[in-house]
C-alpha cells in the first residue's frame, strides 16, 4: 500500500483531510494522564506505541497534565476578568452571577474548544513523522491567521491509535477594559474572530448560526491542510462530504468568492512576529 518517493510515504488511495472544530474533548484522554493498561475504555489504545505520541502545552512544564495547564491559565490569565465580573454582580445585586475561574473553565460558553486534525483513515494514512511535519505547518498557519486572538492551551498527536491524529485545545480571547479602565483578558470567540479579521461567509447578511466567522476560520484551516498534504505528495480528495460526524457549517459555500480570495491573499501577506511559536 505504501510507496516511497523523495523521502516521503505515498498512499495508493486518495485520502481526506479532516478538521473537526468545536468539540468538547477530554484533557485526560488527550494527555494520556490515566492508566491505559487498566482503563476499561482504552482498548483502542496500543500502549506499545504510546511513546510515539507528542505533546505540547502553554506551560511546557505541565505538558503531560493538560487539565492542570487549563486550570492554571484560567486562574492566572483571566483573574482580572473574573474579579470584574464578580464586582459587577455584587453592584447589580445578583450574587448568583458571581463566577470562579474554574466555573469559567467548565462552562460551555467559556470552556476551551477542541479541534481534531487527521489525514486519511486506519487503512491509508501518513506515517507518524509525516503527520507531525504536517501538523507543525498547520500550527504555523494557525498562528498566522489568528493573530494572537486564539491561544493554544495544549495539543497532542496520538500515534498509539488506529490513525495518527491531533487534538488541539484552544481559547479565543481579546483585550477589554474594566470599569476603572484597567486592561483585562476576556474570552469571546465571536469578537476575537472579528478582531482577527475573519469575514462572514455571507458579508451582506446578518450573523447567524450558519453565517458566522467560525465557519470561515474552519474552512481556511481545512483548505490549508489539504494544500499542505498535497504539497507533501499525498493524493487528497477535496470534495465536500456530508457525513454526520462532520459539522454542517463546513459545507456552506461562500457567496462572495471574489472578496474571499482577496481576503486570503491579504492574510498570506501578513506575518506574526512569533509565527509557529507552538510546534511539536
Amino acid at each position: 500500500m505504501y510507496q516511497k518517493e523523495r523521502g516521503i510515504t505515498k498512499m495508493s488511495k486518495t485520502m481526506k483531510v479532516s478538521v473537526q472544530a468545536g468539540k468538547v474533548g477530554s484533557t485526560t484522554h488527550n494527555s494520556r494522564n490515566f492508566d491505559t493498561e487498566k482503563a476499561d475504555k482504552a482498548d483502542h489504545i496500543d500502549t506499545s506505541r504510546s511513546h510515539l505520541n507528542k505533546y505540547l502545552a502553554y506551560y511546557p512544564e505541565l505538558k503531560h497534565d493538560f487539565k492542570a495547564v487549563e486550570k492554571k491559565f484560567y486562574k492566572e490569565e483571566l483573574k482580572d476578568w473574573v474579579a470584574y465580573k464578580n464586582r459587577k454582580a455584587k453592584k447589580e445585586r445578583h450574587p448568583e452571577r458571581k463566577k470562579t475561574s474554574e466555573q469559567l473553565r467548565t462552562n460551555k460558553r467559556t470552556a476551551p474548544q477542541e479541534t481534531i486534525y487527521q489525514i486519511g483513515d486506519k487503512d491509508n494514512a501518513p506515517s507518524p513523522k509525516e503527520f507531525r511535519q504536517w501538523m507543525n505547518e498547520m500550527l504555523k498557519y494557525h498562528a498566522q491567521i489568528t493573530k494572537g486572538y486564539c491561544t493554544i492551551l495544549d495539543a497532542a498527536i496520538h500515534n498509539d491509535e488506529a490513525t495518527p491524529h491531533a487534538h488541539v485545545r484552544e481559547v479565543w480571547t481579546y483585550k477589554d477594559f474594566d470599569e476603572n479602565g484597567k486592561e483585562m483578558l476576556v474570552i469571546g470567540k465571536g469578537r476575537a474572530l472579528e478582531l482577527a479579521g475573519f469575514p462572514l461567509p455571507y458579508p451582506d447578511k446578518e450573523p447567524s448560526k450558519t453565517n458566522n466567522r467560525a465557519i470561515t476560520y474552519t474552512r481556511m484551516m481545512r483548505e490549508k491542510g489539504e494544500q499542505l498534504a498535497k504539497e507533501m505528495g499525498f493524493d487528497i480528495d477535496v470534495t465536500r462530504s456530508k457525513r454526520p460526524h462532520l459539522e454542517k457549517d463546513d459545507y456552506i459555500a461562500y457567496a462572495q468568492e471574489k472578496e474571499f480570495k482577496e481576503f486570503l491573499a491579504d492574510k498570506q501577506r501578513r506575518q506574526l512576529e512569533e509565527i509557529g511559536k507552538n510546534m511539536f
